[in-house]
């Protein structure tokens, strides 16, 4: 995959993240708590993930993807190994096993050691995070993420994509939460054009009803991006909310002119119809 492909899959994917903001200090004990998990989240392996994806999955929907595994054991060219990797990562993300999906793009990331292999690990891990049912699955996958994510920054410590995704890691982890916003606002600082960045604090600052903060960040996305239209529409939601009618049909409007999404451009003619 090549880089636009991965920063706008994965852009795209932060946009979906529910983001927490507050909490600057764990609570008493959280140390030893994160601690147990994590020891807990080392017993994971391969095998185990594989153990229970044959009894939640039936056998006609693993065939393709145990074909691709018996194929890895049987290649002795290891010039393949990596593409044979990613083929098996696939499939288990389009199964939804997306804790099997990081390990194997984490195989892929350990042997190519490109930056952009290791960010598919750490948002591949992330989605594990955010979708599976089992709290000791998601502690593991949310160390990985972040482990992965770390990869990838000390691979290409110049691109901030890599540093606003671990700071979403430890936003969304509730962890510490303060240490996500501040990794977060060093992008921003460094980096004013940076999308993402803007983008995921004028969010958290919709969240926590800072709307003076969140309108700053998604003005700066317009003068680097004037045609963004999703910083328009959040613009929208954050005038809907001051109850200023004018700015929160201009912005509305611009959504609508600029988005391709065609559901919630339908959804933003509505709120407009009942405006006028």
């Amino acid at each position: 995959m090549k880089r636009p492909q991965w920063i706008a899959l994965f852009s795209a994917f932060t946009l979906l993240v529910l983001l927490y903001f507050g909490c600057p200090t764990k609570p008493p004990g959280r140390d030893i708590i994160d601690e147990r998990r994590a020891e807990k989240a080392t017993a994971i392996d391969v095998d185990k993930l594989l153990e229970r994806a044959t009894k939640r999955y039936p056998r006609e929907q693993l065939r393709p993807v145990l074909a691709l595994e018996q194929s890895l054991v049987d290649n002795a060219n290891t010039l393949d190994e990596s593409e044979i990797l990613k083929s098996i990562s696939s499939n288990w993300n389009q199964l939804g096993d997306f804790a099997l999906g990081g390990m194997y793009a984490e195989k892929v990331a350990e042997i190519t050691q490109t930056d952009s292999a290791w960010s598919i690990a750490g948002t591949t891990y992330f989605s594990c995070f955010k979708s599976d049912l089992d709290s000791l699955i998601r502690d593991f996958c949310i160390a990985k993420s972040i482990k992965a994510f770390e990869s990838a920054i000390s691979v290409a410590p110049d691109e901030p994509v890599h540093s606003v995704n671990l700071g979403l890691c430890y936003v969304e982890s509730g962890g510490n939460p303060m240490r996500g916003i501040t990794i977060i606002r060093d992008v921003a600082e460094k980096y004013p054009e940076n999308r993402l960045a803007s983008m995921t604090l004028g969010r958290m600052s919709v969240r926590t009803g800072q709307y003076d903060k969140a309108i700053g960040r998604f003005e700066n996305i317009l003068t680097h991006h004037s045609n963004d239209a999703d910083a328009h529409y959040w613009l929208g939601v954050t005038y809907q909310t001051l109850n200023d009618k004018a700015k929160t049909i201009f912005h509305f409007n611009k959504f609508v002119e600029y988005t391709d999404d065609e559901r919630r451009k339908n959804e933003v003619k509505v709120v407009l119809s009942n405006l006028k």
